[in-house]
């Protein structure tokens, strides 16, 4: 008798909770990035599971192609179809915005190019493409850093608790500062050779060698699927475009 109540319970509770829902993103053509709420979750076509019903924002971008962000409803114990047709980059168009996203110590205040903003729900900010002036205040102290966005691109700031004022660290994708050609990884070894310069690194570890020299720049090369996100200051080594 008992088991039985107990069953009984565990159907009532299980139909009391909320069901979750589903999308299937397809994209012609495929392969595009695909990024939800702010987070980057794959490349097209890929279902996005176990979702909170009501309407999310889903970000699609691809090289060569017109970054697109959507509304999509979701609805509960259902799956929703988003199929999208990019369409060509062409002269004129206007890139889509980013967001700034925080590791670390947990700001204070944050303001972007002397306005005060709030984080949204998954912590991010959102920004427009291009560098901005970014200040941060921390328990530790005040820090002010230029930051540069890329359109429907997250970029990350990692604030270090330390006894100094915390240095954050930006990364952004390797691909938007030198062609794919620059780029190799071996396992968890990191190459890249581009302006007669060369950086090795391995994933996960923060200590890297360029053009033969051994430079710790706090955080670590990182894979997002396929894609590969370092420091920006070694981005810019290599790119040439000193800010």
């Amino acid at each position: 008798m008992l088991r039985r109540l107990a069953a009984i319970a565990a159907c009532v509770l299980f139909l009391g909770a909320t069901p979750t829902g589903s999308v299937y993103v397809t994209t012609l053509p495929s392969g595009a990035d695909v990024w939800l709420d702010g987070t980057y979750v794959g490349r097209s076509p890929l279902v996005l599971g176990a979702l909170e019903p009501g309407h999310h924002s889903l970000g699609l971008t691809m090289a060569g192609w017109t970054p697109m962000q959507l509304d999509v409803a979701v609805d509960g114990g259902q799956t929703t179809l988003s199929s999208t047709r990019l369409d060509r980059a062409g002269a004129g168009v206007r890139p889509l915005p980013g967001s700034i996203g925080f590791h670390g110590t947990a700001p204070s205040t944050i303001e972007l190019d002397g306005v005060a903003v709030r984080p949204s729900k998954d912590g991010t900010i959102p920004a427009s493409t291009g560098t901005h002036q970014l200040l941060v205040r921390t328990p530790r102290g005040a820090v002010s850093r230029n930051v540069t966005v890329w359109p429907q691109t997250r970029t990350d700031v990692v604030l270090r608790d330390e006894q100094e004022p915390p240095r954050p660290s930006v990364v952004a994708p390797a691909d938007v500062f030198v062609p794919p050609s620059a780029i190799r990884i071996d396992g968890d070894r990191v190459t890249l050779r581009y302006n007669n310069h060369e950086v090795l690194g391995r994933l996960g570890a923060t200590n890297y060698r360029v053009d033969g020299r051994s430079v710790d720049y706090d955080t670590a090369p990182t894979l997002i699927g396929t894609r590969l996100y370092l420091p920006i200051d070694v981005l810019t080594l290599l790119s040439g475009n000193h800010h």
